[in-house]
């Protein structure tokens, strides 16, 4: 016997896929910056190299947002994947912080947040998640926090995992304690 799906099921399928799929957001400090220019200083050249190899490492992973502060270095950290995607570069506050991650967390969609050593960390504590470090130094450029958000029923709607890694060139050793291996997955 021959099945023949109506437009209700097929539509019904897709919206069960898409509430099934997995949405992943990244979470990066910024490129290396210049050190000589005090006030909202650019990339050095390593910085953008760096952010020239983030957006290779991201290019094909369906980013559909990337959020920055409104410094240059976050701002040109992101500008090269931007580029290569054709999207702009969104601002947001770290006064905010609360709204502006259950705004990225609603969305649902592939998104890169570019934000500093003092606050990537704060933001996983705030989406209650438990990265391996309480701290980024001042000299590592190279971490990469993989947030990956797979809907469920439940109180916050996702359920979230998290993997901590490396990208680019590594980083000066850290004169953090235990900052120097490499972090898989946690």
């Amino acid at each position: 016997m021959k099945k023949i799906w109506s437009h209700t099921s097929i539509l019904a399928g897709l919206l069960f896929l898409a509430s099934c799929s997995v949405s992943k957001i990244y979470f990066v400090r910024h490129a290396e910056k210049s050190l000589e220019v005090k006030t909202d200083p650019p990339l050095t050249p390593e910085g953008e190299f760096r952010a020239e190899e983030l957006a290779r490492l991201l290019g094909n992973k369906k980013i559909k947002k990337i959020y920055s502060t409104e410094t240059k270095r976050t701002q040109h950290t992101g500008k090269p994947l931007a580029d290569k995607l054709g999207i702009f570069i969104q601002n947001y506050s770290m006064d905010t912080m609360p709204k502006f991650l259950f705004h990225v967390l609603r969305d649902g969609q592939n998104s890169l947040i570019i934000g500093h050593s003092n606050t990537i960390i704060p933001m996983l504590k705030e989406l209650e998640l438990n990265p391996s470090v309480n701290e980024i130094s001042d000299q590592e450029y190279d971490n990469l926090f993989i947030v990956s958000l797979k809907p469920h029923d439940g109180r916050s709607g996702y359920k979230m995992q998290l993997k901590e890694t490396k990208f680019g060139k590594a980083s000066p050793k850290s004169p953090i304690p235990g900052r120097n291996t490499m972090m898989d997955s946690r």
